[in-house]
């Protein structure tokens, strides 16, 4: 499955829909918002990069000015929250060094190789200020989400189906120690690291600034 399969199916898996549409509105927005707020001075300009549908923006877009990026034609027609909308590929945005003051993602980098992911932060690097910040919320091994989705497709094995709920996911974080070194090696430093329940165990928050 691909993100324009994932997208444009999306309404046709209704209880896997219903979940994650609960989780981005009603739990992971809230913690969102709690490190933009934290993070995010009003006048400074904001990257969302893989937005999706943009559900988790629905707060924030009030008060900051955020730009929303993703490369699913599809989700970026879904997205009616976002107003200033980029269609483009993650390994090469489209926008000039140092041009934000922040750049975020919730759920993308699981959905990497290392070395993919690799790129991808230095080119969040490349369009971020020399104070820049990057919030990374990324599912560990252990996260909520992650137990429930592996209990479920163990469930539809037993019953005899082959049930795929989204891309697969091959780098889910596994350490505090391996979020440190792949920001280190992008050219990062982690300043803060959260796993709790603001967000109902689901996401590792990672806060990084650019050395």
């Amino acid at each position: 499955m691909d993100w324009e399969e994932y997208w444009e199916e999306s309404e046709k898996r209704f209880w896997y829909n219903l979940i994650a549409t609960f989780y981005r509105k009603f739990v992971i927005k809230r913690n969102l918002n709690f490190y933009i707020r934290k993070y995010v001075k009003k006048s400074q300009l904001i990257l969302h990069a893989g937005a999706g549908s943009g559900e988790v923006d629905k707060d924030i877009v009030r008060d900051y000015k955020i730009f929303a990026l993703d490369i699913s034609k599809t989700a970026f027609i879904k997205n009616k929250t976002n107003k200033y909308k980029i269609r483009a590929d993650l390994f090469s945005m489209p926008f000039k060094t140092e041009s934000f003051h922040v750049v975020y993602n919730l759920g993308v980098l699981e959905h990497f190789h290392k070395q993919d992911i690799i790129k991808i932060l230095k080119e969040k690097r490349r369009i971020l200020k020399k104070d820049g910040i990057l919030i990374i919320f990324w599912p560990p091994e252990y996260g909520m989400s992650v137990c429930f989705f592996k209990l479920l497709r163990f469930l539809f094995r037993i019953l005899g189906i082959k049930k795929i709920f989204h891309p697969a996911e091959p780098s889910r974080l596994k350490s505090r120690k391996e979020a440190e070194n792949i920001f280190e090696e992008s050219g990062f430093m982690l300043i803060e690291y959260y796993f709790g329940i603001r967000d109902l165990l689901t996401y590792a928050v990672l806060v990084g600034k650019r050395l």
